[in-house]
């Protein structure tokens, strides 16, 4: 998977000695600061000899300043029902225990207001750092947070142009469009229409402009091409449905909340596919594996980005203070039954 790697790196952090050693960041963090935990002598060993051949000196005015910590995180996610989101809350959950944080799990559902709210509550009680994936992709809260001087990495979704520098983790949402719609055309389809959310979040929009270019690339103009967009609900995806044009053959499913109500229409009229309409989704939401025949899928990858976060910020907190600038990760195809020849 192709990722893009920016960071500021002091000459040796704690993360060259974990690669050394073959371990974990935390398992390094543990040994070198003397602290109890369960470990094979052999690997405390070999994270000291590492730390040794390197020449790794811990830094004294981080550790004090780790010393005054409460060893709580925090994640702010927009939308605590997307599976993608949860997907990802697992895996910085996971990161963090091992690192000997808690984590606290925040919902701003797509609500600046609320998200403002809760941002102040965690700021007041202290947190060591904050994962978010900010609503609607706006830098004003996110401000809070660097103006109390807490350390976060913005996760999935890019603050709008014109804020400034920041950590980032993210992937590729115009290539999931773009490769969503190659996948139909290279089948030889034309008729292809895009469903998906209204908004104004730029990776959303992202994606129908890889549909776009996707279209473009192999000859098919603006006035062929088709997107329905509406809010994202189950019920919307439906009236989506309802109104593809005629000789439609194939569609692209943006989002996995509105694509179930896509598919349920299909199954109430009687629409099979690959047999009368080829479909690719981007996401794979855990309710795919159920679908016989089974759905053609762009991957996100939410449990990497949930780890590169979690990781990011662990390096902010720990001895290095290295700075994330950018990890950004690619989408890849995962193949169904549900893409015919045209």
């Amino acid at each position: 998977m192709r990722q893009r790697d920016k960071r500021v790196t002091p000459a040796v952090t704690i993360k060259d000695v974990a690669k050394l050693a073959g371990t974990s960041i935390a398992t390094v963090s543990y040994v070198l600061n003397n602290r109890e935990r369960a470990l094979r002598p052999e690997l405390r060993e070999k994270v000291l000899q590492a730390a040794n051949t390197l020449g790794y000196v811990k830094n004294a005015a981080a550790s004090s300043l780790k010393g005054k910590r409460r060893g709580i995180l925090a994640v702010v996610v927009a939308q605590f029902g997307n599976t993608f989101f949860t997907r990802m809350c697992v895996e910085i959950v996971s990161i963090a225990r091992q690192a000997g944080y808690v984590v606290t799990l925040c919902n701003s559902d797509e609500d600046l207001q609320q998200e403002r709210l809760i941002l102040e509550r965690l700021i007041a009680q202290r947190i060591d750092g904050c994962i978010i994936c900010p609503a609607f992709s706006r830098s004003d809260n996110v401000e809070l947070l660097r103006q109390h001087h807490v350390p976060f990495v913005i996760l999935e979704r890019a603050l709008e142009a014109g804020a400034p520098p920041y950590p980032f983790v993210g992937h590729d949402n115009y290539q999931s469009g773009y490769l969503a719609t190659q996948t139909l055309l290279q089948a030889g389809h034309k008729k292809i229409i895009f469903l998906g959310w209204d908004s104004p979040i730029p990776n959303v929009c992202y994606r129908v402009d890889g549909y776009r270019d996707a279209m473009r690339d192999w000859g098919i103009p603006p006035e062929r091409q088709g997107v329905l967009l509406a809010e994202l609900s189950m019920e919307a995806g439906y009236r989506l449905a309802d109104k593809l044009p005629l000789g439609t053959t194939a569609v692209v499913l943006g989002h996995h909340e509105s694509a179930k109500g896509v598919l349920q229409y299909f199954q109430e009229k009687g629409v099979n596919w690959p047999e009368e309409i080829s479909i690719v989704l981007i996401g794979t939401p855990e309710w795919t594996q159920m679908l016989r025949p089974s759905l053609t899928c762009v991957r996100r990858p939410a449990e990497e980005m949930g780890r590169a976060a979690a990781t990011a910020l662990l390096e902010q907190l720990g001895e290095s203070g290295t700075v994330l600038q950018e990890r950004m990760f690619s989408c890849v195809l995962q193949p169904g039954q549900s893409v015919k020849e045209c």
